[in-house]
This record gives structure tokens, C-alpha cells and sequence, in this order.
């Protein structure tokens, strides 16, 4: 009986040891795993003017973001994008988001638990395959003089990934080209 107690108590220990085998998920994602691409980064505001006259500071309008995430893994992927993991420069504060669903930190946790709600949320994208979304910025998150002088700017999406019940949060980053207009 103890032999068949000990066996059974190491069990757990056994099916442990595959998350950190050569071919685990985690061990899958080495740099160009995912490779992300900026289309376009547009920073802008306008002036209010009454009767041709202009009229107070400029308004900045909601900066946007596009880009396109593509899949190297070797494997198919969900994808969505974590909300308070994106930054564009010196921005951050996301408004909304399309293509490619926005989860918050708090659902996290639903995100791995809950599978309906993963379904959900979670885009699919086969090896090699190709995913595009848009991000907005809060209104006044990223304003023209914020970006002053820049051409180029370092954009930080962090995605959640899963393959089946695996998950990790990855960052991706790259330097994308910067469009201001407006003062």
C-alpha cells in the first residue's frame, strides 16, 4: 500500500514536470514568435475658430494607433490585447480598440478560468496567419506637444496568448514611424 501511496503522490510532480520540457508552450516563444507591425501612429488637434478667429488652445483629438500582429509561433494562437499594456512613446490610456479585443487586468483571470468568456474575447490566429486592429488613445492621453520633435516612436502592445488551456502575457515592441498635425 505505501508503494502505491508514494506512486500516487508523485503523479502530480510528473505531469508538472511537461511545463518546462523543450517543447512547452512557454518555451515556444522565443523572439520573433509574434511580430508585430506598426501601420500608423496619428497624433493630431485641431483649432476652434469663431468667425475665423481662432478661439482658445488647440483640441486635441484621440490619437490612433493601427498595426498588425503576425503569428510565427508554430502553433494557432488566441490573441487579445491587454488594455493597460499599450503605450505609444510617451503615451498611454486607451479609449477603445478594434480587431482585436481589449481585456482589462482584472479579467485576466477569467481570460485562463472561464472558457466561454475566452471564446469570447480571444481571436484566433493560425500559424503564419495575420491579425489587424486599431487602437484610440483618451482624448487628452497623447496631445501633439507631447510627441514634439519626434519622427519615430517606440509602441509597446502586451497581448495575452493561449494555446488551449496555456497562457503568457507578451510584450511586443517596435519603432513605428509618427504622424503629428495640429500645434
Amino acid at each position: 500500500m505505501r508503494i502505491i501511496a508514494i506512486a500516487l503522490a508523485l503523479i502530480p510532480s510528473i505531469a508538472l514536470a511537461d511545463d518546462i520540457t523543450p517543447d512547452s508552450f512557454i518555451n515556444r516563444f522565443k523572439a520573433d514568435a509574434l511580430k508585430l507591425t506598426v501601420n500608423s501612429v496619428l497624433v493630431q488637434s485641431q483649432t476652434l475658430y469663431v468667425q475665423g478667429t481662432p478661439m482658445g488652445d488647440p483640441e486635441p483629438l484621440p490619437a490612433r494607433l493601427s498595426y498588425t500582429i503576425e503569428n510565427n509561433s508554430g502553433i494557432p494562437l488566441s490573441i487579445a490585447v491587454k488594455r493597460t499594456g499599450i503605450s505609444i512613446g510617451p503615451c498611454s490610456g486607451v479609449e477603445s480598440g478594434t480587431g482585436i479585443e481589449l481585456f482589462d487586468d482584472a479579467l485576466a483571470i477569467q481570460l485562463q478560468r472561464n472558457k466561454s468568456y475566452r471564446d469570447r474575447v480571444m481571436r484566433f490566429v493560425p500559424d503564419k496567419g495575420r491579425v489587424s486592429g486599431a487602437i484610440t488613445l483618451e482624448k487628452w492621453a497623447c496631445k501633439p506637444g507631447d510627441v514634439a520633435g519626434m519622427s519615430t516612436v517606440p509602441v509597446t502592445i502586451t497581448v495575452m496568448v493561449a494555446n488551449e488551456n496555456n497562457f503568457l502575457a507578451v510584450p511586443l515592441q517596435t519603432d513605428a514611424p509618427l504622424t503629428v498635425r495640429g500645434n
